[in-house]
């Protein structure tokens, strides 16, 4: 899934490290936020509404499932509980599996 960034204003205040007109490729979808990987190269998590969808294909390997009205969906790597917690706090198994995810995923598309 590719989004467009048409604004740097985030609701909350934020200021993303996103560049308007850019593609970004989607890697997953939390409570219907988009994980992008920013332009600090960080998987981070964005109010939809600052895209523009460009291709809402999905990669096939997505586990997808909606709790409490709002979707949640992504690779089956990232969807064990607690996983983006490990990420960030640079626990080495969840950063290797982002790795290989990430890795496997951009031989495979035209993303890089």
């Amino acid at each position: 899934m590719r989004v467009r960034c048409k604004s740097t204003k985030c609701s909350d205040g934020r200021i993303p490290s996103l560049t308007i007109g850019e593609i970004y490729e989607v890697i997953g979808i939390e409570a219907d936020d988009f994980r992008v990987i920013d332009d600090a190269g960080s998987p981070v998590l964005f109010e939809p509404d600052l895209f523009d969808i460009v291709d809402d294909t999905r990669s096939p390997d997505w586990v997808s499932e909606i709790d409490d009205g709002v979707e949640y969906a992504g690779p089956p790597e990232f969807a064990a509980t607690g996983f983006w917690e490990d990420f960030f706090d640079q626990d080495p198994v969840a950063q290797a599996t982002f790795s290989r995810y990430i890795n496997r995923h951009l031989r495979t598309t035209d993303a890089a």
